[in-house]
């Protein structure tokens, strides 16, 4: 259906229908205590380190507020987040309660808090007006409000229903005027799911070879037609399906309106297995994608121009995540962050591409100098007879690692290059904390850290190789529901995959302490 609204639809119709009917209505309802609820909000994001115009450290709330935006839209997108905040409070209890905490809140709501700062300078770049500004840190906010392991190919839908429920509580359905913008909103959220192109265009396809039992998509790609006939047919469907997300710019493939890649039936009966309705474009031949546009830059600059970005592409791939993201290491998974930058890179403005690349030698330096930093903790931990202690002081470890990463390689802990301010030495000493704390519970859990055993051949200093840090982690079998099936692995890989993910959170506490090292 149309973006446009409907002609004999009314406004609280329109914006029903916009919402899903009321899909997320219970996900985010209306701020019960709006003070309380800003309070904590305000709290927050001070510990969100971002560059004021002026060149100097300031921080995500105090940026907005200094910005040449009406009281009433800086107030719009406060309550916005705000309620976003909660709801993703409330996800991530449930998944805690379910043993899976940390996707919403560790993930999720901090990526959208970094975000929607790198919104704010792409907006400037393309010289939106302080209302397509606004639109655009809006729609940034709801973009992954509703994301979550399951419905990654379509939560970008999700998010634009749950946009379109919060918004009917400030804009007046009798006006079409509001209506508009919250059609505008609402199409940008959609709209950010093309970034990167190629990636999405492979998901869905790995995604649409699982339901329909075809060939692995490389292999597919690879070996062309089987024997079967039937499945040469929606192996050729898949491949054009592929083809047309992968490029999403080319107008042979898209609506008249330029909105929506034009797919045969055949191909939409078949995305529709997988809950894909409509796959949308910001083409940039179309004046109001420009909100989009400021959406997907500054997405696509938190995500790979930033140490905060590589710690959640860290956090969405490795152990205990789709398959499809089981990395053999936590060097693979970093690495996918610089594979996509140039995937997202291709389909940027021209006028963004600055922003995009900004960022790229601190995060480089960034990810050295944390993996430095982990290599010399896990380098200097013994086990068996060499080991005297009782007890891992894991506080200490870090800090000593720390040094000696420091003593080692002075060329990536430049003296002239300091933490921002007080507080990026506050953040800095909390990540070495929790560091230090993951591995003094994992001693007190499990008892010693499970290392492969040293084998001969082995040149790299430490008591044997780890599974995800230094050689590949075997992840365990699935059933057909796709749920993990533990007990395929042996007692020691069950207890190396469980160690796996404390390899992955180090990685991102020690990650987003960079956040605050300007350079």
């Amino acid at each position: 259906m149309s973006e446009a609204k409907a002609t004999k639809q009314t406004g609280k119709e329109r914006l029903n229908e916009l919402s899903g009917f009321g899909r997320w209505k219970e996900l985010f309802p209306p701020l019960e205590n709006e003070e309380t609820a800003l309070a904590s909000l305000r709290e927050d994001l001070a510990e969100v380190p971002v560059l004021g115009t002026d060149g100097k450290v300031t921080n995500t709330y105090a940026k907005i507020e200094a910005e040449d935006l009406s009281r009433a839209d800086k107030d719009l997108i406060w309550h916005c987040l705000a309620l976003v905040r909660e709801a993703y409070l409330k996800l991530e209890d449930a998944d805690c309660q379910a043993g899976g905490g940390g996707y919403q809140w560790n993930m999720n709501w901090k990526h959208t808090r970094g975000e929607l700062d790198q919104v704010l300078e792409a907006c400037r770049i393309l010289e939106l007006s302080p209302q397509e500004a606004r639109d655009a840190m809006i729609a940034s906010i709801f973009s992954d409000a509703v994301k979550n392991r399951g419905n990654f190919i379509v939560h970008n839908v999700h998010g634009a229903q749950a946009a379109a429920q919060v918004l009917s509580y400030f804009f007046d359905p009798d006006n079409p005027e509001e209506i508009k913008i919250v059609e505008r909103i609402v199409l940008a959220v959609k709209q950010h799911q093309i970034a990167p192109p190629e990636f999405m265009a492979r998901t869905v396809a790995v995604l649409l070879c699982r339901k329909f039992d075809l060939e692995p998509f490389d292999r597919l790609i690879a070996h062309g037609n089987t024997m079967e006939q039937a499945k040469n047919k929606l192996n050729r469907r898949v491949i054009s399906i592929y083809s047309k997300i992968r490029l999403p710019y080319q107008k042979e493939h898209l609506s008249d309106d330029l909105l929506t890649i034009k797919f045969t039936e055949e191909e939409r009966e078949m995305l529709s297995s997988i809950e894909i309705e409509d796959w949308y474009v910001p083409h940039p031949d179309v004046r109001d994608s420009v909100i989009a546009h400021a959406l997907i830059a500054g997405d696509h600059s938190i995500n790979y121009n930033n140490p905060d970005g590589f710690a959640k592409i860290a956090l969405i791939r490795g152990p205990s995540t789709e398959a499809y993201f089981e990395d053999p290491t936590i060097y693979d998974s970093l690495e996918s962050a610089m594979a996509s930058f140039s995937d997202s890179y291709k389909i940027l403005l021209p006028e963004v591409r600055t922003l995009a690349l900004n960022g790229i030698r601190r995060t480089h330096l960034a990810v050295t100098r944390v993996l430095r930093i982990m290599t010399e903790l896990f380098a200097n931990i013994t086990v068996g007879p060499r080991d005297n202690k009782t007890e891992i002081n894991g506080e200490e470890m870090v800090r000593q690692a720390m040094d000696r990463a420091k003593m080692k390689n002075p060329d990536i802990f430049e003296r002239d290059a300091g933490y921002s301010s007080e507080e990026g030495h506050r953040i800095l000493e909390k990540a070495v904390e929790k560091v230090g704390l993951i591995l003094a519970d994992w001693q007190e859990e499990y008892g010693a850290i499970p290392f492969c055993e040293r084998e001969p051949s082995q040149s790299e200093p430490g008591p044997g190789r780890l599974p995800f840090w230094n050689t590949p982690l075997r992840y365990p079998l699935r059933d057909q529901k796709g749920e993990l099936l533990m007990s395929s692995l042996t007692e020691l890989e069950q207890r190396q995959f469980s160690f796996a993910l404390r390899i992955r959170e180090i990685a991102v506490e020690l990650l987003r302490a960079e956040q605050w090292f300007f350079c």
